[in-house]
């Protein structure tokens, strides 16, 4: 099954991605409902992954403040204090040493589906 993940709003205080990832999702469900057959099959098909808000607590913290009060900081960090842009899981690693230790099986498909023209 075909699979894939957006993610958006790494820092609180930056909204465009976040704003532009709620709209996709309401796109999404909208047609869906209407019976668009392209995104009816996509979603059906389609394992789909969508974060709106990697940082939820710095969204809320630049939102309270609104942009005129906020600096180009405010919003950056979670609760916690971390900036997830510095203090990130790094996966890629883990997948390149599995693969250069022959873990990973080849022998599946990519899940490319070339999208059919209507």
């Amino acid at each position: 099954e075909p699979e894939f993940r957006y993610v958006a709003g790494m820092h609180g205080n930056e909204v465009l991605g976040r704003e532009l990832l709620l709209n996709l999702m309401e796109f999404l469900c909208r047609e869906f409902r209407l019976g668009n057959p392209r995104v009816v099959q996509l979603v059906t098909d389609t394992r789909i992954h969508l974060l709106p808000s990697m940082n939820p607590d710095g969204y809320e913290t630049a939102y309270k403040l609104g942009s005129e009060l906020a600096g180009w900081a405010m919003g950056r960090w979670t609760y916690e204090g971390i900036d997830l842009n510095h203090n990130f899981a790094d996966l890629n690693t883990a997948l390149w040493d599995a693969e250069d230790n022959d873990l990973v099986p080849h022998a599946f498909p990519n899940h490319y589906i070339p999208i059919p023209e209507y």
